[in-house]
């Protein structure tokens, strides 16, 4: 007998053939549709496996999981997550189409196709509700580690981005986070949605046009528990004053530039606290930080000199601890003088004599041997109100020797009572002595005397002649070194001689003799009152 003939399976089948106990080859078997299916939804090219693929199962493998790192490595990249997902529609349609029933299949015609299970090697069926729990387990389980997978990608591309104040980025990751998610990582899932409020707080603060209004909601941003972006805190000071800068500006040459204390510098001194705030708290804001103070305090030369100057009085009373403050407040030492000066030149153009006086002293107060002490020595005196604001000029002679002694007299002309040159002072570095004087006033009572009336003055009835009160003409004089800026001697001098032969003075008709009269004095009596001061 002749032994039947073994015929090899064609190349075009992937199945396995099922040999009879017999030995007689039978048809080959089909694996289960569904099965095939779930394997390939798995990624991992499970089903081109059971349909004995191996080349496409690891391509499809290999495939996915580039794309898997590719998405792990850029969460917030749209065009990854699209192709990964298109990969696994098309690797399951395509097992689909696989493990379609074709005419003249011997499969088709007994409903093996999907509904029953592959044979087994002794001829018998496989249940198909092994594989397919086995294949369904695969995918719950590989969708179970890609959403623990994904949230962890996408919390670290957020987190990266949102410290880094990229807020776009971080919310581009963030918006993948399903509720899906948090079924599998809640609590990695509560952080996302933590930091995606705060992110979108923090882009909407950035976005805001109004800077009183921004540096609220950065306040709000620092205050929530998703907050990671550190330069919060430099922003918002960094807005605060700008707003500042810009309010100043608007007030520039008015009446409104000189009104202290001015709300703008509770506003410089909340900034400058949210800076030492962030120092304290992140280190690493340092340049920042600093960049935000020094533009600042280079901006206030572009203000008011006196709004600058009750800025710079505020922050230079101030000891400051951090380096990068440190740092940023010491060119003030140079700059603050001059916007004091400035405030003065502008408090006597548009408030006052007094109020420009007090700026020059407070100027000499503080910086005695600074270049444009001299000038403001000379704006002191030139004001007339020295000894209501007294200053010291290091540079000026001393009071002492011989006299005499070169002063700056107010309250009278020395032109007009002949005082000696070398009495008279003209520069601030040739002034000892500042001399105000204030008179004549009604000194003390001296004589009295009688005079026969003019045709045309009226007596008492009954009087041929009018009795005359003459007093002294009184002088308070004060004298300050300016050397010092001490006073050296403060009096009062009466001068005048009374009863002259000829009564002098205004009237008018119907006017009598007056009563009483300040005696009238010379150049040289008034000259007399400041001997004391020249010798």
């Amino acid at each position: 007998m002749t032994e039947p003939e073994h015929i090899p399976p064609s190349p075009e089948t992937d199945f396995d053939s099922v040999t009879a106990p017999d030995g007689t080859p039978g048809p080959a078997s089909r694996p289960d549709r569904p099965s095939v299916l779930l394997g390939n939804a798995t990624l991992l090219g499970l089903g081109y496996l059971l349909l004995g693929r191996r080349r496409l199962a690891l391509a499809a493998c290999v495939t996915a999981l580039a794309l898997i790192a590719l998405v792990a490595l850029f969460p917030h990249v749209t065009a990854s997550r699209v192709l990964l997902g298109l990969v696994w529609a098309g690797t399951v349609l395509h097992a689909w189409r696989l493990t379609r029933p074709h005419s003249g299949d011997p499969f088709q015609e007994d409903g093996a196709v999907g509904e029953h299970s592959t044979d087994r090697h002794d001829g018998t069926r496989r249940p198909p509700w092994r594989t397919r729990l086995l294949t369904a387990a695969c995918v719950l389980l590989v969708a179970f580690a890609w959403l623990r997978l994904d949230t962890w990608a996408v919390l670290r591309d957020a987190e990266a981005a949102h410290t880094g104040g990229d807020c776009e980025r971080a919310l581009a990751s963030l918006r993948w986070l399903v509720p899906a998610h948090g079924l599998v990582h809640g609590s990695a899932a509560e952080r996302g949605a933590a930091q995606e409020r705060a992110c979108m707080r923090l882009s909407v603060a950035l976005d805001t046009p109004d800077r009183s209004d921004a540096a609220r909601m950065l306040d709000e941003y620092q205050a929530m528990p998703g907050a990671l972006w550190d330069g919060a805190g430099p922003e918002r000071a960094d807005l605060l004053l700008a707003g500042v800068i810009a309010s100043a500006k608007e007030q520039e040459g008015t009446h409104e530039a000189l009104e202290a204390p001015a709300p703008s510098l509770d506003t410089v001194e909340e900034a400058f606290a949210q800076l030492s705030e962030t120092l304290e708290s992140s280190p690493g804001q340092s340049g920042r930080a600093g960049a935000v103070a020094e533009s600042f305090l280079a901006a206030l030369d572009e203000i008011p000199p006196c709004r600058a100057r009750e800025i710079d009085d505020r922050l230079l009373a101030q000891e400051w601890e951090d380096p990068a403050l440190v740092r940023a407040m010491e060119p003030q030492a140079e700059r603050a003088p001059v916007r004091l000066f400035r405030c003065a030149d502008d408090l006597g153009r548009l408030a006052g004599s007094e109020e420009e006086a007090a700026a020059r002293r407070d100027f000499l107060a503080a910086h005695p041997e600074h270049p444009l002490a001299e000038r403001s020595a000379e704006g002191l005196l030139a004001t007339g109100e020295y000894c209501a604001h007294p200053a010291a000029f290091p540079a000026a002679p001393a009071y002492e020797g011989k006299g005499p002694h070169a002063m700056h007299l107010t309250g009278l002309d020395p032109e007009e009572y002949d005082f000696p040159g070398s009495w008279q002072a003209d520069t601030a570095r040739d002034t000892v002595l500042v001399v105000c004087v204030e008179g004549p006033e009604k000194g003390g009572y001296q004589q009295t005397c009688t005079y026969e009336p003019g045709a045309d003055q009226l007596t008492l009835p009954f009087e041929d002649v009018a009795s005359v009160d003459f007093y002294a003409s009184a002088f308070t004089v004060q004298a300050f070194e300016l050397r010092s800026g001490e006073p050296v001697e403060e009096y009062t001098a009466e001068i005048g001689d009374p009863c002259p032969a000829e009564l002098e003075y205004d009237y008018y008709y119907f006017d009598s003799v007056p009563g009483e009269y300040n005696s009238d004095y010379s150049a040289a009596d008034l000259r007399g009152i400041f001997d004391r001061l020249m010798d």
